[in-house]
Order: structure tokens, then sequence, then C-alpha cells
């Protein structure tokens, strides 16, 4: 009977909403993308970006960071502890786009921006990448996907413009990084980003059909998942960097990381405690 109640009709419905959205946006992104690719007009918007004043170099470094996709994996795990099935979500997540990058990037094998235009015309930041496997941008796959994970963890996000807006401009943000600081082409950014927002629908998907939460609750599942968290913020303590800003990005993100292990790692002993 709980499932005819007008609370989870509204959610439902909700949810229903929320999908059609991320579908029409990721349908016009990766349209727009692969138009784009195939014109002279991806070249020319490049050339105008970087002709343009952009703001701070150290800005554009620091958001940049946040399309690393070790990094929105920690940030994932961290901010899914407070959503019902976050953890199982972000393993999925991270799965579902590792592969679905890889094969993109093995099958279109587009130059980046570095290995083609002359590089005086560009005004890099840091040390993008210059090899080929450009389309679609990693970074932009990786922001999108988070975020749109996040609306599909927390539905009632949809319903509260002052809470989602602030969201989808850190990932157009983060997207957009990747052209300002020429590791990218605009057509990669808008690409990818429709492509993460794929990545988020179908791991939710997956995670409908077969959620990993009741494991990953368990005592052995929480301990992994704090030796992950901590893992994964040592590894980015540990990272080289190639300017200070991203090496703030990479501290801030790891330090959030490891206070939420040590969290999850106190909540798991107060669990303990009230079990004894």
């Amino acid at each position: 009977m709980a499932l005819n109640t007008p609370a989870h009709a509204a959610n439902t419905n909700a949810h229903l909403r929320l999908m059609r959205w991320v579908w029409l946006v990721a349908a016009m992104l990766i349209l727009t993308g692969v138009w784009l690719h195939l014109s002279p007009f991806n070249a020319l918007a490049m050339l105008d970006v970087h002709q343009r004043d952009m703001g701070p170099d150290a800005f554009w470094s620091f958001a940049t960071q946040f399309g690393d996709a070790g990094a929105a994996f920690l940030l994932l795990l961290v901010v899914g502890r407070f959503a019902p099935s976050g953890a199982s979500m972000a393993f999925k997540c991270l799965l579902l786009g590792s592969v679905m990058s890889r094969l993109f990037k093995t099958l279109i094998a587009s130059p980046r921006p570095l290995g083609v235009l002359d590089p005086s015309l560009l005004h890099a930041i840091g040390d993008p990448p210059s090899a080929a496997n450009s389309m679609p941008s990693g970074h932009a796959m990786t922001v999108a996907a988070m975020v749109g994970l996040c609306l599909f963890m927390f539905p009632k996000l949809a319903g509260r413009p002052l809470l989602w807006l602030p969201l989808v401009l850190f990932g157009v943000l983060v997207a957009m990084s990747r052209v300002v600081v020429g590791a990218h082409w605009p057509a990669d950014v808008l690409v990818g980003a429709g492509l993460g927002l794929a990545v988020a629908w179908l791991a939710w998907q997956w995670d409908q059909l077969r959620n990993w939460t009741p494991r990953l609750n368990s005592v052995p599942g929480q301990f992994l998942l704090i030796l992950i968290e901590l893992g994964l913020a040592i590894a980015l303590f540990a990272s080289q960097t190639d300017t200070a800003a991203a090496r703030l990005a990479f501290d801030v993100i790891a330090t959030v990381g490891m206070a939420g292990a040590m969290a999850r790692y106190a909540n798991l002993r107060r669990q303990q405690a009230g079990k004894a």
C-alpha cells in the first residue's frame, strides 16, 4: 500500500521529469557537439576563446581539477553518504564513465588543439596534453556525470532552483575550463558533457535493477569505502600538479575526502557501539 501514497507518486513524477530533462539536455549537447566537431567553427570558437581575457589563470587551473575522475569519485563518495544509494550509484557511474570515455576516445582518436594549432595562438594554462584522443573531454564527462548523479541522488533539488542552479553552474565552469586551459576543443566539451549526463542516468537505472547498498552498508563494505576514500585522498595529496592553483584544488578535495572518511569511521563506531 505504501507504494500508492501521494508522496511516492510525487517522487516518481519528479524522477520522470528529471529523466526527460536529462535526456533532452544530453541529446542537445551531443548533437551540437558533433555538428561543431564536423564544422570549421570548432577551431574558430577555440581561437576566439583564447583571444579573449577569460580572467585569472589560477581560477581556471583550480576549477579544471574538479573534472579529474579520482577527485570527482572521492567527492561523490563523501556526498553520497547523505543519499540512500549514494555509494552504490557512485561506483556504477565510475565504471560506466571509465568504459565509455576510453571507448569513444579510442574510436574517434581526434587530435587535441595543441597538436594541431600553432601554440602561439593559444593561451595554454599549466601543461595541457597535446596528444590525440581529444574527443570527448573526459573532464567534461566526469563533471556532468557528477552533477547529474547528484540530481538523481537528491531529486528534491530539481524543484529548488537556488540549490540546483549553483550545482549546474559549477559543472559548466569546470567543463568550460577544459577549453580555456587549452586541453580540449569546444566540441569535445559539449559531447563529453552530454555523455556524462547519459552516464549518470545509466548509473541510476543500473542501481534500480541491482542495488549494492546492502553490501556497502555492511561493516566490511564500510571499511572498504573508508580505505578507498583514504587512498584517493592520499593519492591526490601526493599527485604532481603543474600550477599552484591545481595543487590547492587537489589539497582541498583530498581534505574533504579525509574528513569524509573520518566521519564514516566515526558513524560506523557509533553503530557498532549501539549494537553492543
